[in-house]
């Protein structure tokens, strides 16, 4: 049996074939995501549309998937799309999924094609689940249709634009802040908590610097007796929401790879938003949510 992966396939089915998306940023194109403001807002509201129609289901409406599907997707997508609602649609018992994006962050934006990191919150009957999805979605014919789908998804960021006091400069530093934060709050070695909670604090400002030193000797004593070994994998996603000046909000997606006494490892899959704010020359954690559901 295999882990689900998506919210579709957890409100139906415990089991669940892998789909991973291959999308990959397209070198030396220019990334005008967020720089491009109205750009940004329109292939992220494409991209919205998009995801709804296509991971919603009415299994008395078969019909409809073959509608949806060529109507919202291209590429790869299909291929993608059939293989995930494989088993929902051979599934004798009624299905009626209803699915909307919570929070979206555009990864790239490029010409007539955008990578977005999306988190679906899907609903069947009174089942409820979360999936983090990146998407990839071209225009042609004035109008976008997703042409990639990557489920719990790990792609590589497109190579960052130099910090000179551009837009894209703030967006880019913004991005390595968020990632250099993220991979120093989820990381934990139980053989080093003081070091482990020393590296967390570094990364950390207020109000969520306050939280750290309230909560240091508990923080210290649960990392030691845990037993485990947090790693943060260098795929991590991030994405800006926004970013005005000295404060930026992301979106976080990471498979944190936790290594247990035994030497067991196994993944946490973590979605969040991330506060930062330009302190010391640098980004810091100012806040940090778990993305739920509705």
């Amino acid at each position: 049996m295999k882990r689900a992966l998506l919210a579709l396939v957890l409100v139906t089915s415990a089991c669940s074939s892998a789909v991973y998306g291959t999308a990959a940023p397209i070198p030396g194109a220019e990334n005008l995501a967020v720089i491009d403001a109205p750009g940004t807002a329109a292939a992220l509201a494409a991209v919205k549309t998009a995801a709804e129609a296509v991971f919603s289901y009415d299994s008395t409406d078969r019909a409809a998937f073959d509608r949806t599907a060529e109507e919202h997707l291209t590429g790869s997508a299909k291929t993608q799309y059939t293989a995930l609602f494989e088993q929902v649609r051979n599934n004798p018992q009624p299905v009626r999924l209803t699915t909307r994006v919570l929070t979206a962050a555009a990864l790239e934006l490029t010409g007539n094609r955008v990578r977005a990191l999306t988190v679906l919150e899907q609903v069947n009957g009174t089942s409820k689940g979360l999936a983090t999805v990146a998407f990839t979605a071209l225009a042609a014919g004035g109008r976008w249709r997703l042409s990639d789908i990557a489920v719990s998804p790990a792609q590589p960021p497109p190579a960052p634009h130099a910090e000179d006091g551009s837009a894209a400069g703030l967006r880019d530093s913004a991005l390595a802040g968020a990632r250099a934060a993220v991979t120093a709050l989820a990381s934990a070695d139980s053989a080093d908590p003081e070091g482990t909670y020393a590296r967390a604090e570094a990364v950390t400002a207020e109000p969520l610097l306050s939280e750290y030193r309230t909560n240091k000797t508990a923080y210290v004593d649960g990392i030691r007796k845990s037993g485990v070994r947090a790693v943060v994998p260098p795929d991590l996603m991030t994405g800006v929401t926004t970013v005005t000046g000295a404060k930026a909000t992301l979106l976080v997606y990471v498979n944190v790879q936790v290594t247990d006494a035994a030497g067991q490892t196994t993944t946490k899959p973590v979605t969040a938003t991330l506060d930062l704010v330009r302190a010391d020359g640098r980004w810091k954690a100012s806040g940090l949510r778990s993305v739920t559901a509705s």
